[in-house]
């Protein structure tokens, strides 16, 4: 064949390859602009990453989500964030950063999810997303400083998740506290939370702090 016979084919191949590209750039740009809240490096090291109300396990959520976004896109609080290009394995699935948005336990996510990635959850008291641990150190309440409460007032599952001490202090019950995180995007102390959402999963990648888990 005749190279000028063979110029049509060249020209198809280099026009498939640009839209993809393009393609791909568009899509980099959505994820990027999708996870522009962001934890600061090393700022959750300790606290594990938190998925949606729902979510499996790490190892099988991963395999089973399908990086569409529904999940984002259908939650009511807008809570959820997408990771970017820069976590390798974990671009394009949901997590959140409760001091910044905490989760309102809408329940959309799993609704919406076409895989599975992320169940269906009818009650609250089902959701398992991580667990509220408070420093005493630092809550208001507990070190005699202040008089708060409004962890306990926002509380989902007040009275049972978070119950009142002397001076309003928060009282963690591991077994009945679903992780949403409202009372660590509520605390009045806005330096470092004093009551802060904590999971088994690792942030991937050297900018999260820690590989995926």
């Amino acid at each position: 064949m005749a190279i000028r016979d063979r110029l049509p084919f060249f020209k198809q191949i280099k026009s498939v390859a640009a839209r993809t590209a393009v393609a791909g750039g568009v899509l980099a740009g959505f994820l990027s602009l999708r996870s522009s809240r962001v934890a600061p490096a090393g700022a959750r090291d300790s606290l594990g990453m938190v998925r949606p109300p729902g979510a499996r396990d790490e190892k099988e959520f991963l395999a089973l989500c399908a990086r569409c976004t529904r999940c984002a896109d259908s939650c009511e609080a807008q809570c959820l964030l997408l990771f970017g290009p820069e976590a390798g394995d974990l671009q394009g699935t949901p997590h959140l950063i409760p001091d910044d948005r905490a989760c309102t336990l809408c329940m959309k996510c799993g609704e919406t999810c076409p895989t599975g990635a992320i169940r269906p959850l009818e009650k609250k008291d089902d959701v398992r997303m991580g667990v509220a641990v408070v420093d005493k150190r630092l809550c208001v309440s507990h070190a005699g400083t202040g008089v708060c409460g409004a962890c306990h007032t926002i509380c989902p599952l007040r009275n049972r998740a978070i119950t009142q001490d002397f001076r309003n202090a928060p009282v963690i019950h591991d077994d009945r506290c679903v992780g949403c995180g409202l009372c660590e995007e509520t605390c009045i102390v806005r330096d470092r939370r004093a009551i802060r959402v904590q999971t088994d999963r690792l942030w991937p990648g050297p900018r999260y702090g820690g590989e995926a888990s």
